[in-house]
């Protein structure tokens, strides 16, 4: 990662220009930039094939990532890091990922809700342009403004791959600080500055549909999204007392042909046994039925007296099916 001053190498303006353009609140940009869309855009082109025309962004096409947000890092176990998904992903055919509204029952169900729905090219090209004006995405960026006032938090990671650039910038502890509350200690005005329009971008990426015009989506409305692909941590939980005692459904036959004691590969960071294999055609579809009917606290067996704890992490168009070592620098 770059210091956050080096972030202005290679920006289109000078530097004070830049410090100007990161003063200038997101909201109002996004108004602007609707009405230059309104004026000058060509017709949209459903399915997010990259457009020709003068002073577009070029970016990935088909499942290929243009923009990932997600969480990482903060004093949490890793059971719950390696199977936290993006918060967001904006694909190269114009399709937006989002995590959903997650329920507050307990047991909760197995897998995150998740919802989709699908930009024009015009519409990833207000996303883009947004991205670009905070000129925060010019190089790699790691910025630490609340690392001095807030000691337990994620980052939050910004994965961009467009205009020919692959930048990843991340923020400590992002829209827990209030900038408005002035410059915390170790930390540069510039740098908050930086934070402010990133805490901005943010919500204004959650917030997709609520600054877009219709004409920036190929449908109206958010469908929920099911993946076909996951990976599966699986423990050995034998003999260890079941959460909630043992509840009619609660253990469920394990769905597939493969051993669960032998399935996938052992995670040595774990320290427990854990295993990690993935699951994706048929047997993808198969565990997708068998999450939908389960709870967070379902165990599965194979002949009545073992027990397996199934930790899913579902995986998106433009991930591989692998399992990464999640202590791997």
């Amino acid at each position: 990662m770059v210091p956050i001053l080096a972030g202005s190498r290679g920006n289109r303006r000078a530097a004070s220009g830049v410090h100007a353009a990161m003063k200038r609140t997101l909201p109002g940009l996004f108004v602007m930039l609707l009405v230059l869309a309104g004026c000058a855009a060509p017709p949209a082109t459903p399915g997010g094939s990259p457009s020709a025309e003068p002073g577009s962004i070029e970016h990935p096409t088909g499942s290929d990532a243009i923009l990932v947000v997600r969480y990482e890092g903060g004093m949490i176990p890793v059971q719950f890091q390696v199977t936290s998904a993006p918060n967001l992903v904006l694909l190269g055919d114009g399709r937006v990922i989002m995590q959903g509204a997650q329920t507050l029952e307990y047991p909760g169900p197995a897998l995150p809700a998740f919802i989709e729905r699908t930009l024009t090219e015009e519409g990833i090209q207000l996303v883009l342009d947004a991205i670009e004006q905070t000129n925060l995405f010019t190089a790699d960026l790691d910025i630490r403004a609340a690392q001095n006032m807030i000691s337990d938090a994620s980052d939050t990671v910004f994965e961009l791959n467009a205009g020919g650039n692959e930048v990843v910038v991340r923020a400590f502890a992002l829209g827990m600080l209030d900038p408005s509350m002035g410059t915390p200690p170790g930390a540069s005005s510039r740098e908050m500055e930086a934070y402010r329009a990133l805490t901005e971008l943010n919500d204004a990426l959650t917030t997709l549909d609520t600054w877009l015009p219709a004409e920036a989506w190929v449908a109206e409305g958010w469908q929920p999204y099911a993946a076909r692909a996951f990976r599966l941590y699986v423990a050995d939980v034998t003999g260890q007392p079941i959460d909630g005692g043992d509840l009619p459904g609660q253990v469920r036959e394990w769905p597939t042909d493969d051993d669960p004691a032998a399935f996938g590969e052992v995670q040595e960071g774990f320290g427990d046994g854990t295993r990690c294999g993935v699951a994706t055609g048929d047997a993808g579809e198969t565990w997708l039925a068998e999450l939908n009917a389960a709870s967070q606290n379902t165990l599965w067996t194979t002949d009545g007296d073992n027990r397996f704890r199934v930790q899913p992490r579902p995986l998106l168009p433009h991930e591989e099916p692998d399992c990464p070592d999640p202590f791997a620098a």
